[in-house]
């Protein structure tokens, strides 16, 4: 790597379009582009982000020091492939894909093309192609992969002040499980939450609404002071007969999910006792 790292994107949707715009503010970062199978995709985001828009991944890799894939998670292993075929030389240089489920591994024909190759994943939910990059820094980045590779990551995202951390690849799904847990399972639960309570005259609309600023000043709360700092209510307490009292109002999947909850509420009530 020179005194100034270029980068380069293969896949110019949400993800690339958020991490290029982010990352291009590291200092000593210039942002070379984008390679999308859709040259229009590619074009708004090379307007967007900054760099070109490369109509051949050659092009793409001879103009980049670090090259990352930010496609769809099947599409990894061939796009890697194709990076190694592309007749431009991978020698030296750093390869890294952003999925959260999918190892380092699938980036292997990079590797055997003489690149130094990684996952970097935000942990975060990106929803907006060109408005989350602005979120981005609030997102711990895991690493996996070569040590080489994950290194120069470490360092770029020091230079933005990011947090980051290492796991082990073989441990790829069970983080994407822990992701998945703390994400998207979460509307799964506000949504039966919204289902009883529009059970007690609201419309579901208000349901959903009138629960959302517990659940944000909940939220907050866990991520500022932690897990047990943060559980109130009946298990905190000890309160076995609310529990009975909501067991006996609640019936088939948001009673075992309650049912389910409850017990893990009383652990942790338990470990913050200790």
């Amino acid at each position: 790597m020179g005194s100034r790292t270029s980068i380069a994107f293969v896949g110019a949707g949400k993800v690339g379009c958020s991490l290029a715009r982010f990352l291009a503010g590291g200092e000593g970062v210039g942002l070379a582009g984008f390679f999308s199978r859709s040259a229009a995709s590619a074009q708004d985001a090379a307007a967007f982000a900054g760099g070109r828009a490369f109509d051949e991944p050659g092009e793409l890799v001879a103009a980049a020091d670090m090259v990352f894939v930010t496609t769809p998670d099947d599409a990894i292993s061939q796009v890697a492939g194709e990076l190694a075929g592309c007749g431009a030389s991978l020698a030296g240089k750093l390869v890294a894909h952003c999925s959260g489920a999918t190892s380092s591994e699938a980036l292997a024909a990079c590797r055997e093309a003489g690149a130094a190759v990684a996952s970097c994943h935000p942990l975060y939910a990106v929803s907006s192609r060109f408005q989350s990059w602005q979120e981005l820094g609030r997102a711990w980045f895991t690493l996996e992969g070569d040590d080489a590779a994950v290194t120069a990551l470490e360092t770029l995202l020091d230079s933005l002040g990011a947090r980051h951390a290492r796991i082990d690849a073989a441990q790829k799904a069970r983080y994407h499980a822990s992701a998945v847990m703390a994400s998207n399972l979460v509307v799964g639960l506000y949504d039966m939450a919204a289902d009883e309570l529009s059970r007690c005259g609201l419309a579901r609309a208000d349901a959903e609404a009138a629960l959302a600023a517990l659940f944000l000043g909940n939220a907050e709360h866990i991520a500022t002071d932690g897990v047990a700092a943060s559980l109130t209510g009946p298990a905190a307490r000890g309160d076995e007969v609310t529990i009975g009292r909501h067991l006996a109002c609640l019936d088939g999947d948001d009673r075992a999910v309650y049912e389910l909850l409850t017990a893990r509420c009383r652990q942790i009530a338990e470990r913050g006792r200790g």
